[in-house]
């Protein structure tokens, strides 16, 4: 009989040790996550910087060389 309840505790002890594993790597993973995604808005944040400096460029450029709208494009109302 003991040989039994060895076999039966070992396998609780290791079910609730991998239960308990899957529990904390998820955990870390989610924060990993957070922190990439906050990572990914700031960088976000500073390619759209870039693109509004790039459009006014490319605006003051089009108004000193006197652009004309192209064909078939509509200004915003």
């Amino acid at each position: 009989m003991d040989p039994i309840q060895t076999v039966i505790n070992a396998l609780v002890v290791g079910a609730v040790g991998l239960a308990l594993a899957r529990m904390t790597h998820n955990l870390r993973l989610k924060g990993d996550f957070g922190d990439l995604r906050a990572e990914l808005k700031g960088d976000f944040g500073e390619v759209r910087a870039e693109l509004r400096e790039v459009r006014s460029d490319l605006t003051r450029v089009a108004l000193a060389v006197r652009a004309e709208p192209r064909a078939g494009h509509q200004e915003p109302a």
